[in-house]
C-alpha cells in the first residue's frame, strides 16, 4: 500500500462480516454466562476460577465485536479513537 491510503468506508461484504462475528460473540457470551449462572446458584454463590475467567473473556469479546461493528471506517492501520478498522481483518473475506 502506498503512503497515500485513505481511510475508506466499509464495503457490503465487511458489515456483513462483522455482523456475523457479532452474532458469534453473542452466542458464546450467552452461553458463557448461562453456564457460570448456573454455577453460581448451584453453588450458593461460589464459583470456580476456570468459569469466571470464561464468563469475562467472552462478555469483553462481545464487547469489542460490538464497538467494531459500530466503527465505519477502514484503514492500513487500526485507530479506536477514530473508528478505522485495519484492513487486515478482513483478510479472510
Amino acid at each position: 500500500m502506498s503512503g497515500n491510503y485513505k481511510p475508506r468506508d466499509k464495503t457490503e461484504d465487511e458489515i456483513i462480516y462483522d455482523s456475523k462475528e457479532l452474532w458469534k460473540a453473542t452466542i458464546r457470551c450467552a452461553d458463557d454466562m448461562s453456564e457460570f449462572f448456573t454455577e453460581f446458584a448451584e453453588l450458593d454463590g461460589d464459583v470456580f476460577f476456570s468459569s469466571y475467567n470464561k464468563a469475562g473473556s467472552a462478555a469483553s469479546h462481545y464487547e469489542r465485536e460490538k464497538n467494531i461493528s459500530k466503527m465505519e471506517k477502514v484503514g492500513k492501520d487500526w485507530d479506536w479513537q477514530k473508528g478505522i478498522i485495519g484492513d487486515y481483518r478482513y483478510n479472510d473475506i
